[in-house]
């Protein structure tokens, strides 16, 4: 939610990161650890917008200080983060952002099972009416797409273009044409199934930005699928959906 209150702790439904070993000489370490999360995830909701702040610069710093702990067990910490992007504090949003954009550079590939609650809170962030919110939300958005599996990608970022905001669309066109050849290679039917899906609604835009990046996506599908971006699962597209794709790709 927005601004704080009503904590909901993904740390508690988890049982906190349990990646540190059990053995004596790491008890006390995993003991202080899991304190140090649950007094972060307390003050990351509270109603005091600089506890947030110092709460989502605590958990940047614990995750990558402590990645041995922390790596993949990351699915709730992602959440505290995600929590925060929509933040009526500017600053805490800002922060927020920031930390993700550490975190997804350091861990990679480690963030991959969040893109399905990253994408959506990311999308939002791309139609924000500040400028650096919008720069942030775009720069985490291209670390998770390059660093992420293509085939969990595809679903969440077409989704975000269907039915997210307009404001958003053009940059999530640009996020989608990153991982079309890694998707065809991996899983040619989720390529037609949102790649192709997606474009093909997106023709019906009149935004000058979005039709620019619809073209862009539409072009690179062309050069990796060929002909076959005008046929979904056996059946040939519409015959004017056909021409209008075929004016772009000749564009």
């Amino acid at each position: 939610g927005v601004g704080g209150g009503g904590s909901r702790d993904p740390l508690a439904r988890s049982g906190g990161v349990k990646g540190v070993s059990a053995s004596p000489s790491h008890a006390s370490n995993a003991g202080q650890e899991l304190a140090q999360l649950s007094g972060i995830s307390q003050r990351i909701s509270g109603s005091d917008f600089r506890h947030r702040h110092e709460a989502v610069t605590e958990l940047t710093e614990m995750m990558i200080s402590e990645r041995e702990a922390c790596d993949g067990k990351t699915g709730p910490l992602v959440e505290l983060f995600v929590g925060r992007l929509g933040d009526n504090n500017a600053k805490v949003a800002a922060a927020a952002l920031q930390g993700l954009e550490k975190v997804a550079g350091a861990y990679g590939s480690g963030l991959e099972g969040s893109v399905g609650v990253l994408v959506p809170a990311l999308a939002a962030n791309l139609a924000n009416t500040s400028a650096q919110i919008r720069t942030l939300a775009a720069s985490v958005l291209d670390i998770v797409a390059r660093q992420s599996d293509p085939c969990l990608l595809a679903q969440p970022l077409s989704s975000a273009i269907d039915f997210g905001n307009q404001r958003a669309r053009a940059t999530l066109l640009d996020k989608m044409r990153l991982i079309v050849r890694n998707l065809y290679d991996k899983r040619p039917p989720l390529l037609y199934k949102f790649v192709v899906q997606s474009a093909v609604k997106t023709l019906e835009e009149h935004r000058a930005d979005v039709k620019s990046s619809n073209a862009t996506l539409i072009k690179e599908l062309y050069a990796v699928v060929g002909e076959g971006i005008f046929t979904n699962s056996g059946v040939r597209l519409p015959d004017k959906t056909v021409m209008r794709l075929r004016e772009i790709i000749g564009s």
